[in-house]
């Protein structure tokens, strides 16, 4: 018996060891996210960062793309570009690219693209932050030659080419996608929503083949289990580790592209009082969580953009903190009846930000030593997004919902024409006049368009006060001893796999 075992032994290990069965793992890596995959539609990619994370530069590519160093845009699958009146470009296509699928990457191909953006059935999210009110018109010039004319001028056409990914023509524009086909290095080869995601090395790309094989991405919302699992060799990159789980031998921080804010939904009291919202933002001191709650290395943010972004206004500081200037503020809006011990509920997430819930906490804590009722409503990623989108519920009560937005693009136009103006999907303001500055920035250019980005900024943190800025979000990152990775501030929306490469 003992014989008969040691030969099943030696004849397991030799089928193991056999070239024909044996699979070489060293090419695959392990990614642990903070939340779970359960959307991979490219046209959300840039306003859902997790699904850009995966998608964007792996199965997915865009035309031009952003040097994260220069800011400058350079070719991707199109290698130049030209503005032939104010309202069209015309956009030269790079050859030779075939889609995962073998389909031919052409003018038909990117034309179908675009026009999927704006199909109404898949309200494409980039396309809302993208283009606003904006429409286009493509048609094929030649083979390999796009022609987009847009309703109104889009001096930053290249730039927002930057943040649309191509996706193959078959892919339906009724229904968003389950199984994303693009040009990129990585084909979508399995997903469960439940557990995990996996992209292969695709093996038909144009360009330079990358180092890793295959990834597959799991998720767990805490920020220790997912350093933990770095650090003991079941991932390989952990991403969103909390501040007190910072091992400085194995982590790296990085000022990302997120600000964290609290939108203020403005309709209902006290809430529709600026008083209220005014005094909101003066009743904590956001330094007190710089290297407890919040990384040390984060700022304090007076707008929703960070400085490198064009229209940000340096002579915005961040709100002071003055409790008693607060308190003042509440009694004056009790005294004129205003209803300040009105319940107002505040929203977050989890998968949002690490160490949320306990920012949060103390938040609550100082508006209540103010005079103000808020309470927290920790919800999930579906209702969470309910909450900040429009169509808004309608039996909501006086709300407030924490939000992080990134802007990678550069120019305050993808961040101010979503969130501040009349029309804006991710807005709960109304202001005619100020639509009319946003309007007029978005079709100048030069010192004009960022003049008027900072005008627009000024009158909304300082008259309008429709939110609470709270930081410049700084990421940290547990990289494993196996590969070498580099974060920057497109990290939080876009991490190619081809960056990565193995020790």
């Amino acid at each position: 018996m003992k014989i008969n075992r040691l030969f099943l032994s030696l004849g397991l290990v030799a089928a193991l060891s056999s070239p024909s069965q044996a699979q070489d793992k060293s090419g695959d890596i392990t990614i642990v996210l903070s939340s779970a995959v359960d959307v991979v539609e490219p046209c959300h990619m840039n306003s859902t960062g997790y699904i850009g994370q995966v998608l964007k530069g792996n199965v997915v590519e865009t035309l031009t793309r952003m040097d994260p160093q220069t800011s400058e845009i350079k070719p991707n699958l199109a290698t130049e570009w030209k503005q032939t009146d104010p309202q069209t470009w015309q956009i030269k296509l790079r050859q030779g690219v075939k889609f995962q699928d073998g389909t031919n990457f052409n003018a038909d191909a990117v034309i179908a693209a675009l026009n999927r953006q704006f199909s109404p059935q898949l309200q494409c999210r980039d396309t809302i932050r993208l283009f606003g009110q904006t429409t286009i018109q493509t048609k094929a010039l030649d083979p390999y030659t796009v022609e987009i004319k847009a309703s109104t001028p889009v001096p930053l056409m290249p730039t927002t080419l930057s943040q649309i990914g191509m996706t193959a023509p078959s892919t339906s524009t009724t229904e968003v996608t389950k199984s994303p086909v693009g040009t990129g290095p990585y084909v979508f080869s399995n997903w469960d929503p439940a557990s995990k995601l996996v992209l292969t090395r695709f093996d038909g790309y144009w360009g330079k083949k990358p180092q890793v094989h295959q990834a597959t991405y799991v998720w767990r919302e805490e920020p220790a289990l997912r350093a933990s699992m770095v650090k003991v060799g079941e991932a390989d990159l952990g991403l969103q580790i909390a501040p007190q789980d910072v091992d400085p031998n194995l982590d790296v921080g990085y000022l990302n592209a997120d600000t964290s804010r609290i939108r203020i939904f403005m309709d209902k009291p006290p809430l529709n009082d600026v008083r209220i919202r005014k005094a909101l933002n003066m009743a904590f001191d956001r330094s007190a969580f710089l290297g407890t709650i919040m990384a040390a290395d984060a700022k304090p943010a007076s707008q929703y953009m960070l400085p490198s972004v064009n229209g940000y206004d340096d002579s915005l500081k961040p709100w002071p903190y003055d409790p008693e200037k607060a308190k003042a503020l509440v009694a004056e809006a009790k005294a004129a009846g205003v209803p300040v011990d009105t319940p107002i509920d505040l929203y977050g997430s989890v998968f949002m930000q690490a160490n949320l819930d306990e920012m949060l906490q103390t938040l609550v804590q100082s508006w209540q030593e103010i005079g103000l009722n808020v309470q927290i409503r920790m919800v999930d990623k579906i209702q969470h997004s309910a909450m900040r989108r429009k169509p808004y519920p309608t039996d909501r009560g006086p709300t407030m919902v924490h939000e992080l937005h990134d802007n990678t693009a550069g120019d305050a136009f993808f961040t101010m024409m979503v969130y501040y103006t009349s029309a804006g999907a991710l807005s709960n303001i109304s202001d005619p006049t100020l639509d009319e500055t946003l309007t007029e920035a978005s079709i100048s250019t030069g010192d004009k368009r960022r003049q008027l980005f900072q005008q627009a900024n000024r009158t909304i943190q300082q008259d309008i006060v429709p939110d609470i800025m709270l930081f410049h979000m700084v990421s940290y990152m547990r990289i494993g001893q196996r590969v070498s990775f580099k974060p920057d501030f497109t990290t939080g929306g876009q991490l190619e796999l081809a960056a990565i490469t193995l020790k």
